[in-house]
């Protein structure tokens, strides 16, 4: 079961053989008065389109089409021109069964064994594109819907946990975080008011287990995250500006030590550490977030 939040832009996960056509791509997929309003491209030409197994549009000769359908139960519906079927998730959605709840794939394709994570690549398929650069200073992770500051270091250093925040809150107040523009320009030409520092969940899903290997003899100077695409191992603005292969604070205390949060180590190389914890008085890079439930 699937419940996710967020803007999605492309080509949502592709079943089957769709021979000598192109992906079926959706541009809207969302909830609208009720009803689950879905407009996309690259149809078979004059196709039938059904959603959820039932008769919704017919595609124009250009492959062009638009609906609005059934929600789904657990917010991603199947989409069919006849040809190829593909999985959409449906935004400003909220899924009924309770006590579910949606796992990413970590990213690692890579078999070592028989029915490993690589071989069986189990948990919610990665949208692709994985992020959409709004060309605003922010970017939608299409998996999760969250939307992150494009600069991945607007400090322009490491910071402890106070400061990390206060930066934030400078951040939604001024635009800047340690006297630096941060490039947000998403609220009508200036910057939002609601940015935070991402919770260790939130932070840690940017994690890409492809590229994440805190015992590889030398891992370069990019960090463990997937590119724009989602095909690769992201780099200098593909899709961050200034993400750091280091370690990232997040918003999370650990529990039993108010002095202790949980931290992102998205280095390549010897010393990543993934996902631990350690003292708020000791600095690390930050990164903003918005969005989410």
């Amino acid at each position: 079961m699937k419940r996710f939040l967020g803007l999605v832009i492309g080509v949502f996960f592709l079943i089957g053989f769709a021979s000598l056509t192109e992906a079926i791509t959706i541009d809207v997929a969302e909830v609208q008065n009720g009803a689950a309003y879905v407009q996309g491209g690259k149809a078979a030409a004059n196709a039938k389109i059904t959603w959820e197994g039932a008769n919704v549009a017919t595609a124009n000769k250009n492959g062009g089409f638009k609906f609005s359908g059934a929600v789904p139960s657990d917010c991603v519906g199947t989409l069919s021109d006849g040809v190829s079927s593909i999985q959409v998730l449906v935004l400003a959605c909220t899924s009924v069964s309770a006590g579910t709840a949606p796992v990413p794939r970590t990213g690692q394709t890579t078999s070592y064994t028989a029915r490993d994570d690589g071989a069986l690549q189990k948990g919610v398929t990665w949208q692709t594109p994985r992020f959409t650069d709004n060309s605003n200073g922010t970017i939608t992770d299409n998996l999760t819907g969250l939307i992150w500051l494009k600069n991945a270091n607007c400090p322009n250093t490491n910071r402890n946990w106070p400061t990390a925040l206060n930066d934030v809150a400078s951040l939604n107040s001024t635009g800047t975080m340690n006297g630096n523009d941060c490039g947000d320009t998403s609220n009508g030409g200036t910057h939002q008011t609601d940015w935070r520092l991402p919770n260790v969940r939130e932070l840690s899903s940017l994690l890409d287990y492809a590229f994440f290997c805190s015992l590889c003899p030398s891992g370069g100077n990019n960090p463990a995250i997937p590119n724009t695409a989602g095909t690769g191992q992201g780099s200098d603005n593909d899709p961050f500006l200034n993400f750091v292969a280091n370690d990232y604070s997040s918003s999370t205390t650990a529990a039993g030590d108010s002095g202790i949060i949980w931290v992102v180590d998205f280095g390549v190389g010897f010393g990543g550490g993934g996902i631990y914890y350690a003292p708020k008085t000791q600095p690390f890079f930050v990164i903003a977030v918005r969005g989410g439930s």
